[in-house]
């Protein structure tokens, strides 16, 4: 299932990225619907935020405690 979810997240998260979505609209528009019965969906969040950062790597890496703000903001937007 975790192998699903994750691959599911990329290619989501790999069209988001092509069309021009930044991350943060991104996790917003990815449907985890599939995975509801999950603990912890504002890691969507995180997982698209590091996603990007290996489809670009010129991309600069985001510190830990702004990963968890974006957890935080997604959460309080769902």
């Amino acid at each position: 299932d975790v192998q699903r979810y994750l691959t599911y997240v990329r290619e989501q998260a790999g069209e988001r990225a092509d069309a021009g979505m930044d991350a943060e609209t991104a996790a917003d528009d990815i449907d985890i619907s599939a995975f509801r019965d999950w603990g912890d969906p504002e890691r969507i969040a995180v997982n698209v935020t590091t996603l990007y950062r290996e489809f670009d790597p010129s991309r600069p890496e985001v510190p830990v405690p702004d990963l968890f703000l974006a957890m935080a903001r997604w959460a309080a937007r769902h």
